[in-house]
């Protein structure tokens, strides 16, 4: 229950920008480049990838104007994971401010100046062993969906447990870690200019305690 007095947020905020840059006069590439940062030591995100780049031209070698989308889905080796670990027994709090275009250094707002972007999240609770399985398993959000709250592990079976165990002394609270995968769809690409074409998303994730 956000809100409370008897509740602590922790943040975790990730940091995303998305550039499209010229090749050619008509032809172009593109990939989402990911930073993350975190304030507490409770919780932390690790991507799979040591430098993780969500890149549509892995999918399609060259991107040119007046083309159709190009789609990177959640089970393609191209959408880009997150382990998120976070003491167990508490909820995962995701919210997604995205932008759905993606324009000219940033600031463009001329229809030749933009390029549709849509975002893709999808998470997995199930304690996934690893990423290819915790794909296979991950609930996709609903497309335009970009807030979700759900446990840091989930309860499968039986009714609810104790709250968890305050941290005090020599004691630490067991983490478990969820899965968090981003992908998604740029285009149709229209009659737009070449040039770089940026964009901004920021991720904040924080989990709720009951102490």
């Amino acid at each position: 229950m956000k809100g409370k007095s008897t509740y602590h947020f922790i943040f975790l905020v990730l940091g995303i920008s998305a550039s499209l840059w010229s090749l050619a006069p008509s032809a172009m590439a593109q990939r989402i480049n990911f930073s993350t940062w975190t304030g507490s030591e409770e919780i932390t995100i690790n991507p799979v990838l040591a430098n993780p780049n969500l890149n549509f031209n892995l999918k399609k070698a060259a991107i040119s104007a007046n083309s159709p989308a190009v789609t990177i889905n959640l089970v393609d080796n191209q959408s880009v994971g997150f382990q998120i670990q976070a003491p167990d027994g508490y909820d995962l709090t995701v919210e997604v401010d995205a932008p759905t275009f993606l324009s000219l250094d940033g600031v463009g707002s001329a229809p030749e100046e933009m390029v549709p972007f849509r975002l893709g999240i999808a998470y997995n609770n199930q304690a996934a062993p690893d990423e290819m399985a915790a794909k296979a398993t991950a609930v996709e959000l609903p497309t335009g969906f970009y807030n979700v709250t759900f446990p840091v592990n989930r309860r499968l079976t039986g009714a609810p447990g104790p709250p968890p165990t305050p941290s005090s002394g020599t004691y630490v609270r067991p983490k478990s870690t969820a899965w968090l995968f981003l992908y998604g769809e740029l285009g149709p690409i229209g009659p737009v200019n070449a040039g770089d074409y940026l964009a901004d998303i920021t991720i904040n994730v924080y989990f709720t305690s009951n102490d």
